[in-house]
């Protein structure tokens, strides 16, 4: 293609002012499920990453000068939108308790993500347990992936974290990780919680057998109805007439 082609292409491109180029890239961001990478809302919108970054701090202006419940986050390598932790709680109630990680789940993750790659023998020799299906249930998450085999005898898988994780923690990169000890009180943290719920779905357990095992108790009986029920039965072994 000679540059005289070049040119009546690009005079073809429709022109977007940049009030509607903002616009269009807050709708991406709605719209997406996971980061967008600077470099593929520059193939939607055919705009240079430099303006795109300008328009992504705009936004992010915007939003915080009108005390909106969302911010504009960079996120494992792309843009996307969270709302803010002071709702965390309230945000927290729409998901399910179940999707939630668990205490093991953490721990692994901790040893995985601070000491990337390692092998499942690794983790094991920090966490003291067996480690294979926790492993197996965060590659479904998509939350770690193999990262090659360490060249000794046997050849062991290796772990290292994904970009899922990133998102799931809400991180641009390893490099904004809070310090390991940081990370084990978020860990314990999530262990009280744990505790805190079993309780409160226990008690009203425990309550409903103590009251059902009220109502089954038999009630004592006096020494009329004791010698009523041994006169029937004397009756009963008398002839019959």
């Amino acid at each position: 293609m000679d540059m005289s082609s070049i040119d009546e292409h690009n005079q073809n491109e429709p022109m977007i002012d940049a009030s509607r180029a903002k616009q269009i890239i807050e709708a991406l961001l709605i719209a997406t499920d996971e980061p967008l990478t600077l470099d593929r809302i520059a193939e939607i919108t055919k705009l240079q990453k430099d303006e795109i970054r300008q328009y992504l701090d705009q936004l992010r202006q915007e939003y915080e000068g009108s005390q909106r419940a969302f911010q504009i986050k960079e996120i494992a390598g792309g843009y996307q939108i969270y709302t803010l932790p002071l709702f965390a709680d309230w945000v927290g109630a729409l998901h399910d308790h179940k999707s939630k990680l668990s205490k093991a789940a953490l721990e692994t993750l901790a040893v995985i993500a601070y000491h990337q790659p390692v092998t499942r023998a690794e983790i094991e020799k920090v966490r003291g347990v067996d480690c294979t299906y926790i492993l197996d249930a965060l590659i479904q998450k998509g939350l770690i992936r193999t990262s090659g085999r360490l060249p000794v005898p046997g050849r062991p898988i290796r772990y290292a974290t994904t970009r899922e994780f990133l998102r799931y923690f809400g991180i641009k990169d390893l490099d904004e990780l809070p310090r390991e000890a940081d990370f084990s009180d978020v860990i314990t943290r999530t262990a009280e919680q744990d505790v805190q719920n079993a309780e409160l779905f226990e008690k009203p357990a425990q309550e409903q057998a103590t009251n059902d095992a009220v109502r089954e108790e038999p009630q004592p009986t006096n020494g009329d109805d004791i010698q009523d029920s041994e006169e029937d039965d004397d009756l009963d072994k008398l002839p019959a007439v």
